[in-house]
């Protein structure tokens, strides 16, 4: 009986979207074509919540589709601009390949809204399951922006809930013991640069980690709007100048490689390489950081064994209608500093 009931919550029509919301067929097909500028936002709020709740799909061969599989995973990266999210996806595609399933990228570009977006569009149309690296850090309003029986992980973010099975990195440790080397080697000041901290628990976990040791560690904040350069530099260089003039050993700790990249030309036009007193450290996942600071030490995940680790799971989930409830629902791939 549970699974007829499912298959007739997932043929339900637009006719009976339109029943339950109390408005015409043509206003529920100008919702699902973005249309929403001759309806109320309580009219569209009330027609997505229906949407949600009885997992409806737009058209009629994808509503043929989800009574069966339609062997397409949506797989949400925060930003492709990062080599991170690259490889992640490459570690789930090859995966999900495996498992015959295709694996499909829609990227936020670190933008709340886009990420809303993609959602929204994945939510009407044929997926079988979904692997994000979610924006938005609170489960409940996640959940309820993802689509009633959608399978999904949640990569690189703790949103501490048991309801999704979460892969992510041992951030706040790793974070820890890389700032504990660097004040035994007598680095007594740490400067953190990152995009925005709250509301990202993989930063908020790894500045964790760091004030851990450095309780007074700065932090530089970026923006993600290009360009950002100019007073961000006049923000490191100022902190540069107060130190070399109170002859203090500086660390700046980045918490993503392409953020270390950004700055690089400022430090080596600053000739600040070379400065036994100024040291960098990083979550770098390239060899391009050890191209340029061979004797450095850096954090080194392993996005492709996330994403792969990720789309494992999803594979299996797919398989098997029910989940067993003795699964892991915290998966931890261990970074490395070295």
């Amino acid at each position: 009986m549970a699974n007829e009931k499912s298959k007739t919550e997932h043929a339900i029509t637009i006719k009976e979207v339109a029943r339950l919301a109390g408005v015409s067929s043509a206003t529920i097909s100008r919702y699902l074509n973005g249309k929403m500028n001759r309806m109320s936002k309580e009219t569209a709020d009330k027609i997505e919540k229906i949407i949600q709740d009885t997992g409806f799909v737009a058209n009629a061969t994808a509503r043929q589709l989800s009574t069966r599989n339609s062997q397409l995973v949506a797989v949400v990266a925060a930003d492709i601009d990062d080599y991170f999210s690259t490889e992640f996806f490459k570690g789930a595609s090859s995966v999900l390949e495996q498992n015959n399933l295709t694996a499909i990228l829609f990227d936020s570009n670190s933008d709340k809204q886009r990420e809303l977006t993609n959602l929204k569009i994945i939510n009407h149309q044929v997926f079988d399951g979904l692997i994000i690296q979610p924006l938005i850090n609170n489960y409940p309003e996640l959940r309820s922006l993802i689509r009633k029986g959608l399978r999904t992980i949640i990569l690189d973010r703790d949103l501490h809930t048991n309801d999704w099975i979460t892969v992510e990195t041992n951030n706040q440790t790793v974070s820890q013991e890389t700032a504990a080397y660097f004040l035994r080697q007598q680095f007594t000041d740490c400067v953190v640069v990152s995009e925005a901290v709250a509301g990202i628990s993989t930063r908020e976990d790894r500045l964790a980690g760091i004030r851990s040791v450095y309780p007074e560690a700065q932090l530089i904040e970026i923006d993600n709007s290009r360009p950002f350069m100019k007073d961000n530099e006049k923000k490191v260089l100022d902190i540069i100048q107060a130190d070399q003039a109170a002859k203090r050993k500086t660390l700046f700790f980045f918490l993503k490689e392409r953020l270390l990249l950004s700055f690089f030309p400022t430090f080596l036009h600053q000739h600040l390489l070379t400065d036994s007193n100024i040291s960098m450290t990083a979550f770098s996942d390239t060899a391009i950081v050890e191209g340029l600071l061979p004797a450095s030490k850096m954090i080194k995940q392993n996005p492709f064994l996330m994403g792969a680790t990720a789309a494992e799971i999803l594979s299996n989930q797919l398989k098997n209608s029910a989940t067993k409830n003795d699964i892991k629902k915290h998966i931890v791939i261990p970074a490395e500093f070295r």
